[in-house]
């Protein structure tokens, strides 16, 4: 299997876990974060060579470009607890899921841990 999976945020608290199954499963992994050392941790856990490490912030859609490119799949795993749900959970989505279609992935997954609803009694909840 010659596939390549760039994981955004693929050294947090799922993220970890994601990479792991990913690299069991044969895939190259290309590990996305702000920091790529604070995934670094991961790169026994795959074969040589299979795991790559790059920079990359949601904030920042021309660090994604780079982080995608020849990507066949694209998972996002960022999120955040407090600070500017704004701008990591709508906006940083967003420019990953088009960043991950400009490169011509051919599936995107977005992973959420807030259980979106619009209809929410918490502002948290509704975005």
């Amino acid at each position: 299997m010659d596939r390549l999976v760039t994981l955004i945020g693929g050294g947090g608290f799922l993220g970890r876990y994601v990479a792991q199954a990913l690299l069991k499963s044969g895939v190259r992994l290309r590990i996305a974060e702000r920091d790529p050392r604070d995934a670094w941790f991961l790169k026994p856990q795959g074969g040589l060579g299979q795991t790559q490490f790059v920079v990359a912030d949601i904030t920042r859609p021309a660090s994604l470009a780079a982080a995608v490119q020849g990507a066949d799949a694209v998972v996002n795993l960022v999120g955040i607890l407090k600070g500017n749900f704004e701008a990591i959970h709508v906006a940083g989505a967003r420019a990953v899921a088009e960043a991950a279609a400009s490169a011509g992935a051919g599936a995107f997954v977005q992973v959420s841990a807030i259980g979106a609803d619009p209809a929410s009694a918490s502002a948290y909840g509704r975005r």
